[in-house]
């Protein structure tokens, strides 16, 4: 069974690997030096983070950013991935946050698109001439 828990400091390291592994696979078109170990906790260093947990594995994790009802990471572990988890998360991240809430999908990720959009998000903005480019997606 999968429980939903805020963080506690002892649950980086699995979170670290979690996060390079979920990205290395997501976007693997993109170079392997561009994911560092320590990417994990640069990123979440102001967030508020929720973990799902299954058997003492952590198997995925949401963030957010409450100062600015921003949802910052959502990854599931691509093993238990189509199993509700990252929908899990997203309730949990939005029952935590106030509204409207914001939050950005990579260019090269679009395919995420349609989980957010049927859970009520939409598309605000496209920035394909950002450093990283990003579809920016709200919700009221």
């Amino acid at each position: 069974m999968v429980t939903i828990r805020k963080t506690k400091s002892e649950d980086t390291p699995q979170l670290e690997a979690l996060f390079q592994l979920t990205r290395q696979k997501t976007f693997a078109s993109r170079p392997k030096s561009e994911f560092q170990m320590g990417d994990y906790a640069k990123s979440v260093e102001e967030d508020e983070v929720w973990v799902a947990e299954e058997n003492g594995n952590i198997v995925g994790f949401v963030s957010t950013y409450l100062a600015h009802n921003f949802v910052h990471n959502l990854f599931v572990h691509p093993d238990h991935q189509g199993r509700g988890i990252g929908s899990r998360l997203l309730q949990t991240a939005e029952a935590n946050l106030s509204r409207p809430m914001t939050l950005k999908i990579a260019m090269d990720n679009r395919k995420v698109c349609a989980f957010y959009e049927r859970w009520g998000w939409f598309m605000v903005s496209a920035h394909e001439e950002a450093e990283k480019p990003y579809v920016l997606y709200g919700k009221d």
